[in-house]
């Protein structure tokens, strides 16, 4: 995005570029590349003569984000700050092509992921004023032809509220279109491809996050409407918001613009190898197939603030808008409203949504009390850790400029002695993942599953968690009576230490189940780990696996909650395939 309008001014700034050392070549840090220019929604009341000065804010984000550029996590980044109606700065950093040389600029387009879902709910609830929808009937009356197989006796029907606000007890992923088939079906038959499977929980008996419940909603939307669910969103949100450069197909010239994404792909070896990550569709468009940049989801932002408005035109009435900023069919102060995730930030209301999908994560958050708003574009996959220290760098730096509040103090790091350190070293597992602790150079590190990461302490029995997957994440460590550490907290898991040298052998008709299965970009593989098989999915976590019977594990908690992996062999016993989550997975090498 390349808008740096602030202090009241249509005055077009500049900023030098900033020459840093990443991964042995020298990169141009772009803090700006700026021109910017005031968004052209008006705002709906007189602002205030001197609007809130974001200079301060905006080098200390830069500062930031070149701090993280140099950790080496993340290649390239585009971030947009929203006041209101005001796309107050934009910038890319670092590279959009690291081999070509290409800047991450502020229209560098990305994929966004899973704020896909965001558009797929207004356009629902645009659907549903006009009075063509219905939230809490059943999907049926919409789409007759839509089915799946509910085996819960007096269960409740699917509805677009469960759908949109993942309560409908849907699986994650679809047989035929799923975040592991690049043969691009389209949405139709992703939707079709359902009928062969199952709900996992009865409908509004729990939360459970999934992208086919967004694609059936999308899929339901080009029904009604009667158009493509690409062109609703072209003519009904995207365009009427000035999204010019956004679209959920990639057209040619959004193509000249799109980051290269890096993908580190599992090895086998609790590591991984990166790649350039390859290009398709996804069968899953309305959930996850936005492209778009940093400065139009700033539009979009502005849209937001401005209750549903873009220019002289109402997309949604202001009371739709507030409906979906509202926790759905749970008594909790946090969760899911209809598409958007609504939080807070420090006291402050927060709705927002994130996304990684193929070699990009994204991040928009927007405070709609305080009309503020920001946007992190990655084109490095599950940068989470990363992701959300920008993100919250931003919303602190921004809340600092424009309500004066100070941001909270950082836990002080505390220095440990050699051994002190050398205890917490070890292994450990918990119900889904193994973790192994090592003591060195002054700290702990961690592998958590295959993802590594620092540990730094900040209280005795206390750390704080940092690397790809994660960002300040709180590490909380138990010992026995007699000092031995015994267990710790972390990433919403519960790990006890365990002994690898005295863990049993996996029973021998397991041995035929090791080994890697579907595309060589993003393959499960299977491993032993303290006696118990794993399994790594989409490139982020071993997943440990709960036997049901000979050839039927329950997947624990995580990407792929109380769904099954099933192993499929032939006649010759020889294990061909996997059936992870109703995806047929083939059997490759590694």
């Amino acid at each position: 995005m390349r808008v740096t309008h602030h202090r009241g001014s249509d005055s077009q700034l500049s900023f030098t570029p900033v020459l840093r050392r990443r991964r042995g070549v020298r990169i141009a840090l772009l803090a700006g590349f700026l021109v910017l220019s005031a968004l052209a929604l008006p705002a709906r009341a007189a602002e205030p003569s001197q609007p809130p000065d974001y200079s301060t804010a905006i080098r200390r984000l830069e500062q930031v984000i070149q701090d993280e550029l140099a950790r080496g996590l993340i290649h390239g980044v585009s971030v947009a700050l929203v006041d209101d109606q005001r796309l107050v700065y934009a910038g890319g950093f670092g590279y959009a092509d690291q081999a070509r040389r290409r800047l991450a600029r502020p229209d560098t387009v990305y994929r966004a992921g899973s704020i896909s879902k965001l558009f797929t709910a207004l356009a629902t609830m645009q659907l549903v004023e006009q009075g063509k929808l219905e939230l809490d009937k059943p999907i049926t009356e919409f789409d007759p032809d839509f089915r799946i197989e509910n085996p819960f006796a007096d269960a409740k029907p699917i509805t677009l509220r469960q759908l949109m606000c993942h309560r409908s007890g849907m699986i994650r992923e679809s047989p035929v279109g799923s975040y592991f088939d690049p043969s691009e079906p389209g949405t139709a038959r992703t939707v079709a491809s359902i009928a062969s499977c199952a709900l996992v929980y009865p409908p509004d008996a729990k939360t459970k996050y999934s992208n086919v419940g967004p694609t059936i909603v999308g899929n339901i939307v080009a029904k009604v409407a009667g158009l493509p669910f690409e062109e609703y969103q072209r003519r009904h949100l995207l365009g009427p918001i000035s999204m010019n450069s956004s679209d959920f197909l990639l057209n040619r010239q959004l193509k000249q613009r799109l980051a290269t994404a890096y993908l580190p792909v599992a090895d086998g070896r609790d590591g991984f190898r990166e790649i350039a990550s390859p290009h398709f569709e996804l069968g899953t468009i309305p959930a996850g197939n936005l492209y778009t940049t940093a400065e139009d989801l700033g539009r979009f932002l502005s849209f937001l603030f401005a209750r549903g408005r873009a220019g002289e035109r109402q997309l949604l009435k202001p009371e739709m808008l507030a409906e979906m900023f509202t926790v759905q069919l749970t008594k909790e102060t946090n969760g899911f409203g209809l598409g958007f995730f609504v939080g807070s930030f420090r006291g402050h209301k927060t709705v927002n949504h994130t996304g990684a999908v193929y070699g990009f994560t994204s991040a928009l958050t927007a405070l709609p009390a305080d009309k503020l708003g920001v946007v992190v574009l990655i084109n490095d996959d599950i940068a989470v850790g990363p992701m959300r220290k920008l993100n919250n760098a931003a919303v602190e730096f921004m809340l600092e400029a424009k309500l004066g509040e100070k941001p909270a103090s950082k836990p002080v790091a505390l220095k440990l002695t050699a051994a002190e350190l050398a205890a917490f070293a070890g292994d450990y597992e918990s119900e889904s993942f193994w973790a192994k602790i090592e003591s060195g150079d002054g700290g702990l590190r961690a592998n958590i599953s295959g993802q590594r990461m620092t540990f730094t302490p900040t209280e005795p029995l206390k750390s704080e968690a940092n690397g790809r997957i994660v960002h300040e994440g709180p590490v909380v460590f138990e010992r026995d009576d007699a000092g031995r550490m015994t267990g710790f907290t972390a990433l919403n898991q519960q790990f006890r230490r365990v002994d690898p040298s005295a863990a049993r052998e996996i029973p021998a008709e397991w041995r035929k189940f090791l080994g890697s299965y579907g595309p060589w970009f993003i393959p499960v593989i299977v491993t032993v780990k303290h006696g118990h098989l794993c399994a790594m999915t989409e490139n982020e976590f071993d997943y440990r696996l709960t036997p049901l019977n000979r050839t039927v594990f329950k997947m624990p908690a995580g990407l792929y909650v109380d769904e099954q992996l099933v192993f499929q062999a032939g006649r010759d016993g020889k294990v061909h395939s996997i059936l992870l989550a109703n995806m047929t997975l083939g059997r490759r090498k590694l």
